[in-house]
């Protein structure tokens, strides 16, 4: 069974565990920290009983009018079993109780995945600017 969990208690080892099964691992579990710290919150898949952290998204936020979605992850072997909709099923309840919008960048392979949630690919208002170093 898994639950879904707000503002979970994290451990940043655990999460970098998390991380490094997608490849996203970090080499400074302080900069993880430091990156949670400016979190307005994020969500958790636990499995349970065990407890283990099987997925997780990060939203950093003004808490007044936008949100930004980050780190959207499942585990590789949990992938495909709904956990990432109900992640997003959860945060978008949170964003519509505190009125935020939110605002994502994906990989066009992901897009048909967030699209079940009603985001589109802005064209007309909004432009995405990227500088890569």
């Amino acid at each position: 069974m898994i639950k879904i969990i707000r503002n979970d208690q994290l451990d940043t080892q655990e999460l970098n565990n998390l991380l490094s099964t997608i490849g996203w691992g970090m080499s400074s579990n302080e900069k993880l920290e430091q990156s949670l710290n400016l979190s307005w919150g994020w969500i958790t898949a636990r499995e349970e009983p065990s407890g283990e952290l099987v997925g997780f998204v990060q939203i950093l936020s003004d808490g007044i009018k936008h949100a930004y979605i980050l780190r959207m992850l499942v585990a590789p072997d949990y992938q495909g079993q709904g956990i990432g909709t109900k992640i997003i099923d959860e945060l978008m309840i949170l964003l519509r109780e505190n009125k935020i919008n939110p605002i994502l960048i994906t990989k066009p392979t992901e897009e048909s995945f967030y699209q079940k949630f009603g985001f589109v690919r802005e064209t007309d208002r909004f432009i995405s600017m990227l500088k890569w170093d």
